[in-house]
């Protein structure tokens, strides 16, 4: 890679940067960015960010999920698919009902930090 700088202003003053570049590039490969990458790609569809809103809150099952977003049964049942398989979210029984929660194993930080914010803006508040 070529070192020629475009910008005078900052960067040329400064021994360091390529340096930093390098350090950056690597942060940009690691699995984390992978994660977080695959979060975001879960994330953006409508659908999905509503069952991952609403999971952060609490568990829920299906009909809930059904009876809050309304849609038919089919639509739902396709996006927890895809949410249980990437590993973000997982089942448990309650009686005879399949309950839906965000994964124990998964990091959610970032999840967490936008339902929060979703929370104060809509001014919803959890029993």
């Amino acid at each position: 890679m070529s070192s020629t700088r475009c910008c005078p202003s900052d960067c040329a003053l400064r021994e360091d940067w390529e340096e930093e570049l390098r350090h950056e590039s690597e942060a940009l490969i690691h699995p984390a960015t992978d994660t977080l990458m695959k979060l975001c790609h879960l994330m953006s569809h409508p659908i999905r960010l509503k069952i991952l809103l609403m999971l952060c809150l609490r568990d829920h099952c299906v009909c809930e999920l059904i009876w809050n977003l309304e849609k038919t049964h089919s639509p739902i049942s396709n996006h927890l698919k895809i949410l249980r398989d990437s590993g973000i979210i997982e089942t448990y029984y309650r009686s005879n009902h399949k309950i839906y929660r965000l994964s124990e194993t998964m990091d959610h930080t970032v999840l967490k930090m936008m339902a929060k914010k979703w929370r104060e803006e809509t001014g919803y508040s959890f029993r």
